[in-house]
């Protein structure tokens, strides 16, 4: 098992975990909605805890949608920490095969020095110490030094974002590690067609594009919630959790692609 099946396994096997979750949800309020029959024993109700049970339920049945709505925003996060790990084992990834620094792709070489100085100059923002900014220069030098690979590079800093990961923003830190064209890639998969219903590359583009943002600005909702929030019921968030996987698989698999038909350029 590659390290980027890893990442995906891990993360369906978490969301499967909200899945079974969200199920309960909705069993619990089709529960509350049911009308217990009338047994009873010689000491009163048959079974007393799932009386009571049945009762709260009753009562809360109109709350559960802030239940669901906390696995919305669990999902969404999720989601993101496998982007960034993906983003991440790619760059280990290319950074293995390679003898030297120079080696590794242009943009590569870029990115880590943009972002680490972005860091340097921003440290609180991105939540680094002094000592922790003075390690990551100094592995930055190393890297850069490095004359027989394969060569060590500090790829967090390729996943750093104070951003959602929305559309752009998803298809931005891609790019980073050299995954170009990844929305339009997207749209041509067979998989993103079936889950979206559609035909045409651009139109499933288009269509995982609005889903994606539409997930995070629910979570965001959800995070920042008002009186007037509305909260997503478990069969939305159940939407969400499946459209997630399977945008994760899809991501995984473009990031395999572009790792088997990888070369180390010239240094």
């Amino acid at each position: 098992m590659s390290a980027l099946d890893v990442v995906l396994t891990e993360f369906c096997s978490d969301v499967e975990r909200a899945e079974h979750l969200l199920s309960l949800i909705k069993n619990f309020r089709e529960f509350g909605a049911s009308t217990p029959p009338e047994i009873e024993c010689e000491s009163g109700v048959l079974w007393s805890t799932a009386a009571l049970l049945h009762e709260a339920s009753k009562q809360r049945r109109t709350d559960l949608p802030v239940l669901s709505g906390s696995l919305q925003l669990y999902l969404a996060g999720r989601f993101e920490y496998c982007i960034r790990q993906i983003v991440e084992t790619v760059s280990d990834e290319i950074a293995s095969k390679v003898n030297a620094f120079t080696e590794l792709p242009d943009v590569i070489q870029g990115e880590l020095k943009t972002r680490t100085l972005e860091i340097a100059q921003n440290p609180r923002r991105y939540g680094y110490n002094d000592v922790m900014v003075d390690s990551l220069l100094a592995s930055l030098v190393a890297s850069k030094g490095a004359i027989s690979g394969p060569v060590t590079i500090k790829s967090s800093v390729l996943s750093l974002t104070d951003s959602n990961i929305k559309d752009r923003v998803l298809a931005d830190l891609l790019k980073r590690v050299g995954v170009q064209d990844f929305w339009r890639e997207i749209g041509k998969q067979a998989t993103v067609k079936l889950a979206l219903e559609t035909s045409t590359d651009s139109e499933t583009t288009v269509k995982a594009q609005s889903k994606l943002n539409a997930i995070m600005e629910e979570r965001n909702q959800v995070a920042h919630p008002t009186a007037t929030t509305q909260f997503p019921d478990p069969d939305q968030v159940l939407s969400s959790a499946a459209f997630l996987k399977m945008l994760a698989s899809n991501t995984v698999n473009l990031a395999k692609i572009y790792l088997a038909t990888y070369r180390p350029q010239a240094s």
